[in-house]
């Protein structure tokens, strides 16, 4: 009896083994198994097999077609990628419209020659955009200026809008409402009707 109690664990053993690798063969190895055990292999088995088998993509000369990549390539250091990430990146000024033509309070009224309480002024009734630079600091784009005042309009359609920077992302980008044309343009036209009317109805088809 104690034999039988000391074969026990070794066989539990050997039997965790065997299920261990077995969980781990594909299902070509797994019905290789069966067929030397002479183990019965159900037929869905078979049609899982026969489809691992089959080719994905055969040439016109019946030769299966394999498809090889050239790999990740040679690791680079952080510096080296950034230079090449730069040498196949192309700048577009025109999409980027948060820093290109944006200046400091300090310089516009320097080239408008207001005061700084004028400038003030225009941004607490909406007749310009001035986008937030920290807590108290804003940045102003030079093309919603002309002849050293506010493009005329402007205090009509920013009130549509839940923040300036999102007012002037759309006054910048092309609209069918305003004929293809940035709303700005069409303000810089005297078309101030137009675009308060496509201000007003943004969000409509959101």
């Amino acid at each position: 009896m104690s034999t039988v109690k000391q074969a026990n664990p070794a066989k539990i053993a050997l039997t965790r083994a065997i299920e261990s690798k077995v969980e781990r063969m594909n299902m070509a190895r797994l019905i290789e198994l069966a067929a030397a055990l002479k183990v019965a292999v159900p037929a869905a088995a078979k049609a899982m097999r026969a489809h691992e088998r089959k080719p994905l993509a055969r040439s016109s000369a019946g030769e299966a077609r394999v498809l090889k990549g050239s790999g990740i390539g040679a690791v680079v250091s952080a510096s080296e990628g950034s230079r090449l990430l730069d040498a196949i990146t192309i700048d577009d000024d025109t999409a980027d419209w948060t820093e290109s033509g944006l200046v400091g309070a300090g310089e516009l009224v320097e080239r408008l020659r207001i005061s700084r309480g004028t400038l003030d002024n225009w941004r607490k009734a909406n007749k310009i955009v001035a986008l937030r630079k920290g807590l108290r600091n804003f940045l102003y784009p030079l093309r919603q200026f002309e002849r050293r005042r506010p493009v005329p309009g402007l205090e009509r359609v920013t009130p549509f809008f839940s923040s300036p920077e999102e007012a002037w992302e759309w006054l910048v980008a092309p609209n069918r409402m305003t004929n293809g044309r940035p709303p700005i343009e069409k303000l810089r036209d005297g078309d101030v009707a137009m675009v308060a009317s496509a201000a007003e109805g943004a969000f409509d088809y959101a």
